[in-house]
């Protein structure tokens, strides 16, 4: 009985003991917003001529050099015209989970967000959310390069008749800023 109450009180107190170090890591963690234009490539190159967004994640240390947390943003698609169509604006909106690895002392990272882009404007529809990113850290300012895919995709039609043309998804490459506060 004695061994008993002793494994059950060891496995009480590691356990505490765990969840007081992750509490620690959620409470030193950092919010950062962000600001990016980039230019649509593949298919979304045909039906938009730029995009511009931005975004916000906390995020805390998972292990060392390793944070993870929640990001919620907004991506915008400039409309253009495409074979005498004009398309219309698309926006979206990712939420996401965003997780990035520290090298070289904290001063460049790579990461990715992953997670749905909802569709907030134009014919576009809901998707999966993925931008695999690339950053320096400057201090409180870094840079960042990525790639952002939403699979959603979209149909459109001229007068819903004649014309029918249908993309897979809206992807681009992205150059931006990020603070960390």
């Amino acid at each position: 009985m004695k061994k008993l109450f002793l494994v059950t009180a060891l496995v009480i107190f590691s356990f505490n003991a765990k969840a007081q170090d992750i509490e620690e890591k959620i409470k030193g963690g950092g919010f950062y917003a962000g600001a990016n234009i980039g230019l649509p490539i593949s298919g979304a190159s045909d039906i938009s001529t730029f995009n511009f967004g931005f975004d916000v994640a906390y995020l805390f240390e998972l292990i060392d050099n390793l944070e993870v947390g929640p990001l919620l943003g907004y991506t915008h698609f400039i409309g253009d015209n495409y074979f005498g169509l004009d398309y219309d604006d698309v926006s979206f909106i990712p939420i996401a989970a965003s997780a990035r690895y520290y090298f070289a002392d904290h001063k460049f990272f790579g990461g990715v967000d992953l997670g749905v882009g909802v569709n907030a404007a134009g014919d576009a529809k809901s998707g999966f959310y993925a931008r695999p990113k690339f950053g320096y850290n400057l201090g409180a300012l870094s840079l960042i390069a990525s790639f952002q895919s939403i699979s959603g995709g979209t149909d459109y039609r001229n007068n819903g008749t004649y014309y029918y043309r249908s993309y897979s998804s809206f992807t681009s490459v992205n150059f931006g800023v990020e603070f960390g506060f």
